[in-house]
């Protein structure tokens, strides 16, 4: 459960999965969904779909997330390159008459050796999950349930996590949206939301997490850092994973939404919008996130509807190993996630992949049936390209501005202004210099005929109105 919410298979399937194993494009930074869903949920083609976790491991990927059932249920599916996805099911529902009998939602799978007191056996896999216990969603709880095969789960029959504040639970969220990862040596890692602390906490959030070395009795709570060198905010509804050979821990987290009372949004009657259209990528080493002080992640690189084509971008779940590590992954690293429209109908679960070592992408510029449309990203498949307008940072770098992705209604264009003019934000899609300098030169922002914007290296805009000067791409 969310806090304040309550078929493809075949090519497309085998293209996008296929990908997982294809070495690094070290060209681009993300290989996004092209606006395509990894798939359609056949077993509820019209309900939603989000916050997935995912586990490779023995040449099999399994799926695991929220879905709509009569409330929130959580479905699995696995991918076998030898045959394809298995059928969608529901995996995980809500216990009448117990603790979690409204909703359970957000997933994280975990391999290990579990022991259940509950009926003495062992099991392999520990899925930690959010509960409810009323139809407004209030007072969600973390709960733990065991399995041996991925699909047949076993309950534990009381929350591993309550609120810290049980009080304000009752009119609140409480806490949940766990993820987790072990870091081989001490135990298992879990971070959840809790809505219930302290608040205004000077660099610090609504996150925390708890060290466990039995999966069910955990240690007392730290509160994550939530700054970042780059001014964004590590939010809830994060997915966190390990990496053993630098000790580092990655998330990803979901950043403000539209405000839409500031910019156009689709479903205007909702303020802000229904989910965040962006995400960033951040890491820092295990030992300074858990040592309490306010320490500030490192940006690795942003996901945004500019790369995904999708409207609305959020819920975001790495692909990691059983043990919730990156490392036999790396430099990639894949992210999923829920794309779709503010309609929950329309949620499904697509795939991005960033890859490591390039600090700059390509500006290019494309012909369609709307006019121009010049992006890092995604662009729609009945537009031509036209090349390339020098290229952009990923990162910002001191001396840079960035360079937001618009659109308004067909009329795609670049700006400097976050808000897009009070147009609709599509995300950053590069950073250009502020000033000349060597190896760069200037682009400008150009409209033919009052309705078709595009970039231009010339001053003149190839005889078309100049509206200013952008700043500086590299050569």
């Amino acid at each position: 459960m969310k806090p304040g919410s309550a078929l493809l298979i075949g090519a497309l399937f085998a293209l996008v999965l296929a990908s997982l194993a294809l070495p690094a494009r070290v060209e681009a930074d993300w290989k996004g969904p092209d606006a395509q869903p990894l798939f359609v949920n056949e077993a509820n083609p019209a309900g939603y779909n989000y916050a997935p976790s995912i586990i490779s491991e023995n040449g099999v990927t399994d799926f695991w997330w929220c879905g709509q059932g009569q409330t929130d249920v959580i479905f699995h599916r696995s991918y076998d390159p030898q045959t394809g996805f298995s059928p969608a099911r529901i995996v995980f529902k809500p216990t009448p008459g117990s603790w979690n009998h409204q909703y359970v939602c957000d997933p994280s799978v975990i391999r290990g050796r579990f022991v259940n007191p509950g009926d003495g056996q062992t099991y392999t896999y520990a899925m930690y999950y959010s509960g409810a216990d009323n139809q407004p969603g209030n007072n969600n709880q973390t709960g733990l349930a065991f399995s041996n095969d991925k699909v047949t789960w076993v309950d534990y029959p009381e929350p591993v996590i309550r609120p810290l504040n049980p009080a304000v639970a009752q009119g609140n969220y409480g806490t949940g949206q766990p993820a987790s990862f072990t870091d081989g040596k001490s135990g298992l890692f879990v971070f959840t939301t809790d809505l219930t602390g302290p608040q205004g906490v000077a660099g610090f959030g609504d996150l925390y997490v708890r060290h466990t070395a039995d999966g069910i009795h955990f240690g007392a709570p730290v509160r994550i850092p939530n700054g970042t060198t780059d001014g964004a905010t590590i939010n809830p509804n994060s997915d966190f994973a390990y990496d053993a050979k630098t000790g580092d821990v990655y998330v990803i987290t979901g950043l403000p939404g539209r405000v839409c009372h500031q910019v156009a949004c689709k479903d205007p009657a909702r303020n802000p919008d229904r989910e965040t259209y962006q995400m960033g990528l951040f890491k820092m080493p295990l030992k300074v996130l858990l040592s309490g002080s306010p320490a500030r992640w490192t940006p690795l690189g942003y996901l945004n509807s500019d790369v995904t084509g999708f409207y609305l971008n959020h819920s975001p779940g790495f692909r990691r190993d059983g043990t919730g590590s990156l490392t036999p992954f790396l430099p990639d690293i894949t992210v999923f996630f829920s794309g779709g429209d503010p309609y929950p109908g329309t949620w499904r679960i697509a795939e991005a992949r960033a890859t490591r070592g390039a600090d700059r992408l390509p500006l290019r510029r494309a012909i369609g049936p709307a006019g121009h449309w010049v992006t890092t990203g995604y662009v729609a498949p009945a537009y031509r390209a036209e090349g390339s307008v020098g290229s952009v940072l990923t990162l910002s770098a001191p001396g840079t501005a960035r360079l937001m992705s618009c659109v308004a209604g067909q009329d795609h264009f670049l700006s400097r202004d976050v808000r897009c003019e009070g147009q609709t934000p599509l995300g950053q899609t590069g950073y250009v210099y502020e000033t000349p300098r060597p190896g760069s030169h200037p682009i400008y922002r150009c409209n033919a005929g009052g309705r078709d914007h595009f970039v231009s290296t010339l001053a003149g805009c190839e005889g078309h109105t100049t509206e200013g000067l952008l700043g500086y791409a590299l050569d």
